[in-house]
C-alpha cells in the first residue's frame, strides 16, 4: 500500500532530481506537508518568506541570476493570487520558475468557505502549463502519473522559451 502523501516526498524528489537551486516556501496550513517534504529533501536551500508576493520576486531574481529552476511554495486560497505578478514576469523573460500551491479537495473548492477559490489554471495567461496533481493516491499507477505530471512540468519549464509552470496539489486532512 502506498502512503497517502507519498506523492508529496516524490514531489520534492523530482525537483531534486532536476537540480532546482533554491525552494521558497510562503508557510501556512495546507502547504504544510510540503514544506516538510522540501525541507527533509533540500535543508538549507529551502528559504521561508512569508509575504507571497515578495517570495515570487524574491524567487525571481534567484532564477535569472543562477540560470536554474527556482520552486515557489505556497498555501492555498487568495496566498495562491500573490505570486501573479512575479509570474508574469517570469513568462515574459523566459525564466523558470516552478510553483507548487496545496489546495483543498475538490468538494470544497467554490462553496463560498474560507480559501477556497478555484486555482486550476489560475496563472493561465502567464504560465506556460498548469497542471494539476491528482488529490488521491492509492496505488502505483496513481504515483506513476503524478512522476509523469511533474516531469512533464520541468519539460515545459525548461525547454523551448524557458518559463514558469504551475502545478496544484489538493491535499486531505490530516495534513501533519
Amino acid at each position: 500500500m502506498i502512503h497517502p502523501k507519498q506523492h508529496i516526498t516524490d514531489l520534492a524528489e523530482i525537483c531534486f532530481q532536476h537540480e532546482v537551486h533554491s525552494i521558497i516556501i510562503s508557510p501556512g496550513s495546507r502547504n504544510a506537508p510540503l514544506i516538510n517534504a522540501f525541507y527533509q529533501r533540500f535543508d538549507n536551500r529551502c528559504i521561508s518568506i512569508v509575504d507571497e508576493r515578495s517570495a515570487a520576486y524574491f524567487a525571481l531574481g534567484i532564477s535569472r541570476t543562477v540560470q536554474k529552476p527556482v520552486v515557489l511554495i505556497c498555501t492555498s486560497g487568495t496566498a495562491v493570487l500573490n505570486f501573479a505578478p512575479a509570474l508574469s514576469e517570469a513568462y515574459y523573460q523566459q525564466i523558470p520558475l516552478i510553483a507548487i500551491t496545496a489546495d483543498r479537495p475538490a468538494e470544497w473548492i467554490d462553496q463560498y468557505d474560507n480559501q477556497t477559490i478555484s486555482q486550476n489554471n489560475i496563472y493561465k495567461n502567464f504560465v506556460k502549463q498548469s497542471y494539476q496533481l491528482p488529490q488521491d493516491i492509492s496505488n502505483s499507477d496513481d504515483l506513476w502519473y503524478v512522476h509523469r505530471i511533474v516531469n512533464e512540468a520541468f519539460f515545459k519549464a525548461l525547454h523551448q522559451n524557458a518559463g514558469p509552470v504551475h502545478i496544484n496539489v489538493p491535499l486531505r486532512e490530516p495534513l501533519y
